[in-house]
C-alpha cells in the first residue's frame, strides 16, 4: 500500500517520471501494479533473478566471495530521488547481517555521489541495540537528506543513535489518501468481520502457532455467534495465505478465505467491514483511515503507536488473555460503540490526510 501511495504522489507531481523498483519489491511482477507511470525493474534485475534460481548468491556467500555484481542494489544512474519505504527494516528484530549493512552502504554511497535526494519513509525504527542495526542508522544519518519516522517511539530510537535531528521530521502513516477498490465479487462480505493473520506473530516469538490459531478461532466463533459474516483475509504473501487456510481448517471450513487481491483491493474490502481484527500493520492502517473500528494483535511498538496517532487507545489485544480479547471484540461489535468509533475516526481523518500532504510538500522541497 505504501508503494501505491508513493506512486500516486509521484504521478501527481511528475506524471512523466520513470520509476525503478527492486525486483523483490513486487513478487507478482510489474503488471500487478496499476499506474500510469513508466514502472521498471532496476537494471540487471533479470540477472539477479536467474542467479537466485541457480542459488549462486548462496554458493558465493559460503565461499566467502563477493556477489554484489549479481545484486540489484547498485544505484540507478541519473536518479533524481531515492525513496525508501521498506516498512520495518531498521530494527534488531530482523537481526541485520554484515552483508545487509554493506548493501545499504554501497547503495546509499552510489546515490549520494551522483547528487540523488535520499528520502526514508519507513513504518518504524527500532529497537536499536545490535551493532549492525546501529551501523544501518549511522548510514542513514550520513547519507539521507530526510528521515521521516511515523511516531514518537521510532523518533526516540533515532535520537538514541545520535541521528542529526535537522534531517528528521515526524509524520503519521501516509496511506490515508490512497482509496481502496472493493471487487464486486466480494459484495457478499460487506458489513462482515475481517480477520487478517500474520506469521510474524509466531516467528517473532509473540505466541505459538497453536495458541495463535486458537485465539483467532475463538474470536471468529464469537463473531459468528453474534450473527456476523466472518472471513479471513490474506493481506499479502504465501505464508499468510497458508496460515489463513490453517485457521479455516481448524474451523471445519466454515468461513471464506480471501486471497490474491492487490493492495488497493485489500484496502477496499477492509473498508466495507463492520470490524477489522488484524495482525498486519497496514491492515490496521487501512481500517483506521477508512473509519472502520479495528483491533490488532501486535509484535512491535508500531501497532500501539499507529492507534495513538488516531487518538485511539486500548486497541491492541493481549493475546495471553483470551477472555479480555473476546470481551474487546464484543465491545467493538456493539452498535453504539461501533458507531462512536466510526464518528471519532471521521473527525481524525482530515487532520491525518492534511499531515500527509504536508509530508509530501516537505519531500519535494528538499
Amino acid at each position: 500500500l505504501m508503494l501505491y501511495a508513493i506512486l500516486q504522489e509521484i504521478e501527481r507531481k511528475y506524471p512523466d517520471a520513470q520509476v525503478y523498483v527492486p525486483i523483490y519489491a513486487i513478487r507478482q511482477g510489474l503488471s500487478y501494479i496499476h499506474t500510469n507511470l513508466k514502472l521498471r525493474n532496476k537494471p540487471f534485475a533479470k540477472i539477479k533473478k536467474v542467479a537466485e534460481k541457480l542459488h549462486i548468491p548462496g554458493i558465493l556467500r559460503r565461499l566467502h566471495l563477493p556477489y554484489y555484481f549479481i545484486d540489484d542494489s547498485s544505484a540507478v544512474n541519473g536518479t533524481d530521488y531515492f525513496i525508501d519505504a521498506s516498512g520495518f527494516a531498521f530494527s534488531d528484530q530482523w537481526k541485520p547481517t554484515d552483508y545487509i549493512v554493506k548493501v545499504w552502504e554501497k547503495q546509499l554511497m552510489g546515490y549520494h555521489k551522483q547528487g540523488t535526494k535520499i528520502i526514508f519513509l519507513p513504518q518504524a525504527f527500532g529497537p536499536v541495540n545490535l551493532p549492525n542495526t546501529k551501523k544501518e542508522l549511522a548510514l542513514l544519518n550520513q547519507y539521507a537528506d530526510i528521515i521521516m519516522p511515523r511516531e514518537e517511539v521510532s523518533l526516540g530510537y533515532l535520537q538514541q543513535c545520535n541521528v542529526n535531528m535537522k534531517k528528521v521530521r515526524l509524520f503519521l502513516d501516509f496511506t490515508s489518501i490512497v482509496y481502496g477498490q472493493c471487487p464486486k465479487r466480494y459484495d457478499h462480505l460487506k458489513n462482515g468481520v475481517c480477520i487478517i493473520p500474520n506469521l510474524r506473530m509466531i516467528d517473532k516469538g509473540v505466541i505459538s502457532l497453536e495458541n495463535y490459531l486458537e485465539i483467532l478461532n475463538k474470536l471468529i466463533d464469537k463473531a459468528i455467534a453474534g450473527g456476523y459474516k466472518v472471513y479471513l483475509l490474506n493481506h499479502e504473501g504465501r505464508e499468510d495465505e497458508e496460515l489463513a487456510y490453517m485457521c479455516r481448517n481448524k474451523l471445519c471450513n466454515r468461513i471464506e478465505v480471501v486471497t490474491g487481491l492487490n493492495a488497493l483491493e485489500v484496502k477496499g474490502l477492509i473498508a466495507t467491514s463492520i470490524l477489522c481484527i488484524t495482525s498486519r500493520f497496514h491492515g490496521a492502517a487501512s481500517a483506521l483511515n477508512s473509519c472502520v473500528p479495528c483491533l490488532a494483535t501486535s509484535w512491535s511498538h508500531k501497532y500501539a503507536e499507529l492507534f495513538k496517532g488516531y487518538g485511539m487507545t486500548d486497541c491492541v489485544l493481549d493475546v495471553t488473555n483470551l477472555v479480555s480479547c473476546i470481551d474487546k471484540v464484543s465491545e467493538f461489535l456493539s452498535a453504539n460503540k461501533n458507531q462512536e468509533i466510526r464518528e471519532h475516526l471521521r473527525l481524525q481523518l482530515p487532520k491525518i490526510q492534511s499531515q500527509t500532504q504536508d509530508m509530501w510538500k516537505c519531500v519535494w522541497s528538499i
